[in-house]
């Protein structure tokens, strides 16, 4: 059974928010290894991989990411496939991935305000862990 961390995420959702997170990252143009270990540690808890299963889906969304469509689109998609609770989780992972480097760019946060706006999580729900 799930602890609260880990959700039953469809391909689709865990595609979305791996599409985000590595946007995101990608976000400032330095994809810093402190970003990628968080990505992977994100994925590894959320969905319950192992770190090489963590990493694998981490390549397929870098590879997704550059045809995926608008980030405001993805962010639409995410709200149609989850509650607010899961979409709200994917807010604060992007906090976090955005954090990872110890800079907060301000690409990366008018990312992460662009994805809670599109995706319906109002800025009250969102917390940074």
């Amino acid at each position: 059974m799930p602890n609260a961390e880990q959700i039953c995420w469809t391909e689709d959702a865990q595609r979305a928010m791996g599409v985000l997170l590595v946007r995101l990252a990608r976000a400032d143009a330095d994809y810093a290894q402190a970003e990628i270990a968080r990505i992977d540690r994100l994925f590894a808890r959320h969905y319950d991989l192992t770190p090489i299963e963590a990493a694998k889906l981490r390549a397929v969304c870098e590879g997704q990411e550059k045809t995926a469509g608008t980030t405001e689109d993805l962010a639409k998609a995410v709200q149609d496939m989850m509650p607010l609770e899961q979409r709200v989780k994917i807010i604060t992972a992007l906090w976090q991935v955005s954090l990872a480097d110890g800079v907060l760019r301000d690409e990366e946060a008018d990312l992460v305000s662009r994805v809670a706006d599109a995706a319906g999580v109002p800025r009250s729900d969102i917390s940074v862990e």
